[in-house]
């Protein structure tokens, strides 16, 4: 057993072979760096991994969605042309193919919209979010006219983040607005606030309110609710906005408060 002395003093002993505390000390960092760097590696795989899996998602939708565009076309063309030129039983075949068609195609669209959500780059710019609201109730003047619609628009500010992206944000909460509002004469708000160093975004509508417990899934993944079961729609609406958001740095989430209101919002840095 050997002994440290210091002035005089016994500071400690070590037996002949015992690694020092020093050298116990570089072998754990060095054990240490050696994970942080191999799992490093295995992140980089993965977001490799994660990269080649949305653009194999992209592409497959690609590839599907021109056949189903062609077969909805079609089939409508022969619809129209016949008209009660069918039977009964032929006219119900032919309206299936085009319902299964329509809703697969909504199904890629969404695909695809989920895809460039998460998988491309930021094109980060100045977006006036007026100009962004505008565009989309133009994109959606039929069902606003067919539906009564009442829409109310506070100011918005102009900030700094992806204009496509911000642009399907607000689209997919005023569509969604519209689809499960009253079927006449309904009203849709439109909000924004600033809090520091955040604006806080919603869109607020009549609508059935949304249960507490399931005001967290509602932005999962295919999560849709009773009263969405019933009506049109991918799914996957919600989960886009939450992702992009996201990726903008910002929130989301949904509020009822009051019955029958529902209140969708996000938060954008300002």
């Amino acid at each position: 057993m050997r002994r440290a002395v210091q002035a005089g003093k016994v500071v400690g002993t070590r037996s002949p072979g015992q690694p020092s505390a020093a050298f116990e000390q570089a072998r754990a960092r060095e054990a240490l760096e050696r994970e942080v760097q191999r799992l490093s590696a295995r992140v980089d795989e993965l977001e490799h991994e994660r990269q080649q899996l949305e653009n194999i998602t992209a592409m497959a939708a690609h590839e599907l969605l021109e056949p189903l565009v062609m077969t909805e076309a079609y089939a409508t063309m022969v619809s129209e042309r016949a008209g009660y030129g069918l039977d009964l039983n032929s006219r119900h075949e032919l309206d299936a193919i085009i319902r299964v068609s329509g809703r697969v195609r909504w199904l890629v669209e969404a695909l695809l919209a989920d895809a460039r959500a998460s998988g491309r780059p930021l094109e980060l710019e100045q977006v006036d979010l007026s100009e962004v609201i505008d565009d989309r109730v133009g994109v959606l003047a039929s069902e606003i006219a067919d539906r009564s619609a009442r829409l109310h628009v506070d100011p918005m500010p102009v900030v700094r983040g992806d204009r496509a992206l911000l642009s399907s944000v607000f689209g997919n909460l005023l569509s969604n607005a519209l689809k499960y509002g009253p079927r006449s004469g309904g009203d849709i708000w439109v909000t924004a606030a600033r809090s520091g160093t955040d604006w806080t975004f919603a869109v607020e509508s009549l609508g059935p309110a949304i249960p507490e417990e399931s005001r967290d899934r509602i932005f999962d993944v295919w999560e849709r609710g009773s009263v969405e079961r019933r009506t049109r729609g991918s799914g996957l609406g919600l989960t886009i906005v939450r992702q992009i958001v996201e990726r903008h740095g910002g929130t989301v989430g949904v509020t009822s408060p009051r019955e029958s209101i529902n209140r969708f919002f996000f938060t954008l840095p300002a």
